[in-house]
């Protein structure tokens, strides 16, 4: 079942074309990663996905004609309120109003230990785990993660990485844009080569078992390099 299918998607801001032409679909279950120099559309084509910015040609579904209660996300800096706790952060945006789901996804992500602290204290690496609860709140069946790993100490890393395949293997699927190529190849099913607002490539999952993790990031960045140059 397709939870997310993106049809000739283009935008434009004035004569520049942010982007171009874009399809993709994402299947139940999924991870797929989204790959490309800064500038070259991730971030946009997230945000249109999300209902975030407009666009100007094109047509995209998200799961149940787009209901976007069924989508998680992290865009950018988490927005938080500083002097709530990162508990109170969660409750305020979790619309089960269950606190056993909070309690889970804290516990998953090993935040125990400062979860009731303000939100003001909490350090980059705190604030991006928090950001990526609140995107798993609400059990989303789609969640879209923009450079998740961003300030991330390599436990934190590991932490989120089981999480990401835990969820995806109960069938949660996943739109993951990182820059950090190793972390990717260790858990999406393809990786989407982004350039100039088009998608230029994609690598399946056969493609990627083929190389070792340092062998498949020279591979990615010289794709991108070629096209760059293009």
């Amino acid at each position: 079942m397709d939870v997310l299918t993106v049809e000739h998607l283009t935008k434009k801001i004035g004569s520049k074309t942010i982007l171009e032409d874009v399809s993709l679909s994402l299947n139940r279950g999924q991870i797929i990663g989204l790959v490309g120099a800064y500038g070259a559309g991730k971030t946009s084509l997230m945000k249109v996905i999300l209902g975030y910015s407009s666009y100007q040609e094109g047509h995209f579904k998200v799961i149940d004609n787009n209901n976007k209660s069924n989508v998680g996300a992290l865009i950018e800096n988490p927005g938080l309120y500083p002097f709530m706790s990162g508990y109170d952060n969660l409750k305020l945006l979790n619309e089960t109003k269950n606190t056993y789901d909070i309690d889970t996804i804290v516990s998953e992500l090993k935040m125990n230990e400062y979860i009731h602290n303000k939100a003001k204290t909490y350090s980059l690496g705190m604030k991006q785990k928090l950001g990526i609860a609140i995107a798993f709140l609400n059990q989303p069946q789609l969640i879209i993660l923009d450079e998740p790993m961003n300030g991330l100490d390599p436990k934190a890393v590991r932490d989120v990485r089981e999480l990401i395949v835990k969820k995806a293997q109960e069938g949660v699927t996943f739109l993951i844009s990182s820059h950090i190529l190793s972390e990717l190849v260790k858990i999406t099913n393809s990786i989407l080569i982004i350039n100039k607002g088009k998608i230029v490539t994609e690598t399946t999952e056969e493609e990627l078992n083929q190389y070792e993790n340092n062998d498949i990031e020279n591979v990615l960045l010289d794709i991108i390099e070629k096209e760059d140059q293009s």
